[in-house]
This record gives C-alpha cells, sequence and structure tokens, in this order.
C-alpha cells in the first residue's frame, strides 16, 4: 500500500502475479477491463480517446504542488504516468479493480507509483490522506456513485480538488435512455447530466469550480470535466 496511507476499511486481499496490492470487492465487471486491458493501449486508440481528456485534466493540475495524488479508474497507467512526470516528488497513487489494467500499469509504471486494487466505493486509505483525486472515464461505470463520492471526500483533505472526467448525457432523458440501452447488453453506464453530477457533489461537501466538454476526435462521445474542490 502507498507508504502514507493507511486502510480505513477490513480489506480481503487476493493472489496475483503483478506486483500490485489489492482491496477489492468482488465486481463481475471486472473481467470486461481484464480483456479490454489487452489492447486498450494502441496509440490510435488512446490518442483519439484518452489522450485529449488526460490533456484537460493535467491543465486543471498545473501550478499546484500535491504531496499525495490518487488516479482513481487509472486503467493501464497512462495518466498515473503522467502525474508522476508532472509530480516528481509528489505521491502519485493508481486504483483500479482489474487485475489485467493493474498488471499493465506495474509494467508501465514501475516503482514510480503504487498501484492498489480496490473498489471506489470502498477506498482503503486513510481519511484526509490524499491532496488531489483525479477520475477519468471510469465513473459513468460506478453503481453507486453517492457512495463513491463521499468516499472521495472522506479520503480529501480540506480544500483538497477532485477533477472528474465521465461521460456525460445531456438531458435527462438521455440518461434514463443511455442506462436502459447500455444495461441490456449487460454493463449499465450511469452517464449523469452535468447538472446531476454538481447536485451529487454538492450533497458529498464539494464545490465545482469549473465545468465544460472535453473535445476529441471522431464519434467518440464528448466527456464533461468537471473541477471541485471539498468544502
Amino acid at each position: 500500500m502507498a507508504p502514507t496511507l493507511r486502510s480505513r476499511h477490513r480489506a480481503r486481499r487476493s493472489a496475483s502475479e503483478h506486483p500490485v496490492r489489492h482491496w477489492s470487492m468482488a465486481n463481475e465487471r471486472s473481467r470486461l477491463f481484464d480483456r479490454w486491458s489487452v489492447v486498450y493501449d494502441r496509440p490510435s486508440f488512446q490518442a483519439a480517446t484518452y489522450r485529449p481528456v488526460h490533456d484537460a485534466v493535467l491543465a486543471r493540475l498545473t501550478g499546484t504542488q500535491p504531496e499525495v495524488v490518487l488516479d482513481l479508474g487509472c486503467g493501464t497507467g497512462q495518466l498515473t504516468q503522467r502525474l508522476t512526470e508532472q509530480f516528481p516528488d509528489a505521491e502519485i497513487v493508481g486504483i483500479d479493480y482489474s487485475v489485467g489494467m493493474l498488471g499493465e500499469a506495474s509494467d508501465r509504471v514501475g516503482n514510480r507509483a503504487n498501484l492498489v486494487r480496490a473498489d471506489a466505493q470502498y477506498l482503503p486509505f486513510r481519511s484526509a490522506s490524499a491532496d488531489v483525486v483525479v477520475c477519468t472515464e471510469s465513473f459513468h461505470w460506478y453503481s453507486d456513485q453517492r457512495r463513491a463520492l463521499e468516499e472521495l471526500a472522506a479520503v480529501l483533505r480540506p480544500s483538497g480538488q477532485l477533477v472528474i472526467a465521465s461521460i456525460a448525457a445531456v438531458t435527462d432523458v438521455g440518461e434514463s435512455a443511455m442506462r436502459r440501452l447500455s444495461a441490456a447488453g449487460g454493463q449499465p453506464v450511469r452517464a449523469l447530466t452535468p447538472r446531476r453530477l454538481r447536485h451529487l457533489l454538492a450533497s458529498a461537501g464539494f464545490e465545482v469550480v469549473d465545468q465544460r466538454r472535453v473535445a476529441r476526435f471522431g464519434f467518440v462521445p464528448w466527456p464533461v470535466l468537471t473541477d471541485a474542490r471539498l468544502r
């Protein structure tokens, strides 16, 4: 586990060949991401889909000097690696529940970052232990988004920064339709509208300071980037 973070929940360890720590609730969806991890890092896919989002997230952190940064839903560690470069003196922690993704991330970041397998709704970190949390392209997968935000509020220090980049519907009707269609395919997507996300953040103790769409190439939906501070 990251040396400055300590468990707040009773956690279950599970064996893996990859040099990462494990604190995870059972979740069948991890199998999808384990399979996805094999093709996730293809340069064309990254350039069109994730690079513009990561650029936007890092831009929101310009000028800050955090001591501890959590990359929630770190996937194969693309953003985690860039965080180690932008904040070489900070402790960077990548968090995901897919062993496949974390295996790829371990190969990428080596010992420059700590990697933890955990459920976003049950984060195994000491209260008020992180300065910044970034969460890119994973929040819309969380089954209990309110609980996840409460966990993040507990982990962040006062005035801590939370940057979420997530698929977002334009209207409530569109959000409901997307959830029904994706659930029919077996993996429900909770693409909250920007307004609904702001409401959830406020109820968890955050104040939104900026919210905007992030442009990217092709027909891939443009996510919404939300920058918030813990009150």
